[in-house]
């Protein structure tokens, strides 16, 4: 009978520990997870393609760069209650928050674009109308977020995050070099030339992202969490991080050990899925593809709801997820504008997606130093934060980030110059 009892207690002592979990996390796994959007997916796909295993070790160090500032942007939209586009509007001149804002819209519209993109990609593999495919996607996506409320759109993008895993069983089945994946983790490797060093500020573009930055704050704020909670909060942001960076993992690994090796090279993710097909069977190429798809899917209704957010908060107006289109009817055209702009001008022939695609995730590299310095600023205030302003060794590896991407972005931009002369 004691025993009963016991293991009753324990039950009733742990569910309140569980629900309080549950209720904290889900910003942090997916805006890590969306990061592998078509465009993140694209690059991954060609850098391995091109590069074979030589910029793994950017993903490794992407890693802590992405978990360090996504927890800071969480903190901040927690402990505020606000998004960062309304604390930069309350806190900075008119001219400066113009001026990220409107980068930022430039970057993330591109961003969408590229989600759209990755749908028409899919279509063409399939032999699917692309018009039929991708204007369809574009209602499902409007549909399931203006109709849904933001539990359920939370679930939504949560059992897409879990659907990643596609990209990791299609790595085993090509049976790369496991060796060689492993060391290149920790063993930098660099070629000196101008397409390896965009191609690595690529890979930090789409995965540590202006979006990425506006979406968790913004998300974490309108869910409530309280500041009690930052711990959970922390947990859930660092396993969004590595979860994210684990998946792109194995699809560099899926196309190093097959594209690389046997000199394939591709320009997208579909080309991608078509080429695994005969070294790693049928199954491998579906794979690929509906992962491209599901990433597409959850890339466009997430990078859209934090353009959404940005703008919104940037003008004052109302702007929720959880709100009824007449009640923040600003935030849901916004989102209807980005979300059919961008999927009709897929639809148009001979559109160079793939260079604005690339240049889209080259972009967020450029502009992040800019958003990282208001962040940081933000980050110290203490009529802001209090007593959870940043400590001395988050503010050293903030501007320790700042100060690598500022050098990356220099360094592409003198090969060019030097390559011009040359």
């Amino acid at each position: 009978m004691q025993k009963t009892v016991s293991k009753t207690s324990t039950k009733k002592k742990y569910w309140p520990r569980i629900l309080l979990m549950l209720s904290v996390i889900g910003p942090g796994i997916i805006a890590g997870t969306a990061d592998n959007d078509a465009g993140g997916i694209a690059t991954y796909s060609v850098a391995g393609a091109q590069y074979g295993y030589h910029l793994i070790w950017v993903l490794f160090l992407i890693t802590f760069v992405l978990a360090i500032t996504q927890e800071m942007g969480a903190r901040l939209g927690i402990v505020s209650g606000k998004g960062l586009s309304a604390l930069i509007r309350e806190n900075f001149p008119f001219k400066a928050t113009f001026f990220i804002i409107l980068l930022s819209f430039i970057a993330n519209w591109a961003n969408i674009l590229a989600e759209f993109s990755g749908i028409s990609a899919v279509a063409n593999i399939y032999g699917i109308p692309n018009w039929l495919f991708v204007l369809s996607s574009a209602g499902l996506i409007s549909w399931l977020v203006i109709s849904g409320n933001f539990k359920n759109i939370q679930r939504i993008f949560l059992t897409s995050s879990a659907m990643y895993l596609a990209y990791v069983v299609a790595g085993f089945m090509t049976h790369p070099d496991w060796s060689a994946a492993v060391k290149s983790i920790v063993v930098p490797s660099w070629i000196p030339t101008k397409d390896f060093l965009f191609m690595a500020i690529a890979l930090i573009g789409t995965t540590v992202t202006i979006w990425g930055q506006f979406f968790i704050q913004s998300y974490f704020a309108e869910k409530g969490v309280r500041t009690q909670d930052l711990n959970l909060a922390r947990a859930d942001v660092y396993a969004g991080s590595i979860w994210t960076n684990f998946v792109a993992f194995f699809i560099i690994v899926a196309t190093a050990g097959t594209l690389y090796v046997n000199h394939i090279t591709i320009n997208d993710a579909a080309d991608a899925a078509r080429a695994l097909e005969p070294f790693a069977g049928t199954l491998a190429k579906h794979l690929f593809a509906w992962g491209l798809y599901n990433a597409s899917m959850l890339g466009a209704g997430v990078v859209t709801i934090a353009t959404a957010y940005s703008l919104t908060e940037a003008f004052g107006w109302e702007g929720k997820v959880n709100a009824g289109f007449q009640e923040s009817s600003a935030f849901y055209k916004i989102f209807l504008f980005c979300i059919f702009s961008t999927a009709l001008i897929v639809l148009i022939p001979n559109f160079p997606i793939v260079p604005v695609l690339v240049a889209s995730q080259a972009l967020n590299t450029f502009v992040l130093p800019v958003l990282f310095f208001f962040l940081l600023r933000l980050l110290n205030r203490k009529d802001i934060m209090g007593s959870h302003r940043n400590g001395l060794a988050l503010n050293i590896a903030g501007w320790v980030s700042i100060a690598a991407l500022s050098a990356l972005n220099l360094s592409y931009f003198i090969y060019l110059i030097v390559s011009k002369f040359r």
